[in-house]
């Protein structure tokens, strides 16, 4: 009688699965990389009531205004520094600045000099603030409009 097998052998068809494997993996791979984690409630900046303790409260100096006129007057914080255009060592303002350096290191702050030139004041006035400033050791230096 003749073989009723329509393959013709007696061996067992075999399913080669690696290919499968390997798309698993990949598929794997692929939504690892694009889901995006969640962050657990421990690194949310939260600020929880209680008992807070502090050892010193930090001392905030504030900022100085420095503003020079068209006939080269010098004031700083609305008041009369230097009057004298011809003076180019501004000793009222080295005084004012320098007071005002020591006190922010003192107070552990940086200083904020603002600086307000009239467009009609001579250019030498404001390179002399600026020297004062760099005498007083005062880095923190903007212009106003």
């Amino acid at each position: 009688m003749a073989n009723s097998d329509p393959f013709g052998g007696e061996e067992e068809p075999e399913l080669d699965i690696s290919p499968l494997i390997d798309v698993a993996f990949l598929l794997l791979i692929y939504f690892l990389v694009t889901t995006t984690l969640q962050k657990s409630e421990a690194d949310l900046s939260l600020v929880l009531p209680g008992v807070a303790q502090e050892d010193s409260r930090e001392v905030k100096i504030d900022q100085m205004l420095v503003k020079v006129d068209q006939a080269g007057v010098v004031y700083v914080n609305e008041e009369v520094a230097d009057t004298d255009p011809e003076n180019r060592a501004l000793p009222n303002l080295t005084d004012r600045l320098s007071r005002y350096a020591a006190a922010a290191e003192v107070a552990n702050t940086e200083t904020q000099v603002i600086i307000d030139c009239d467009q009609e004041a001579v250019g030498q006035r404001f390179i002399d603030v600026l020297n004062v400033c760099a005498k007083a050791k005062i880095k923190n230096v903007s212009l106003a409009n």
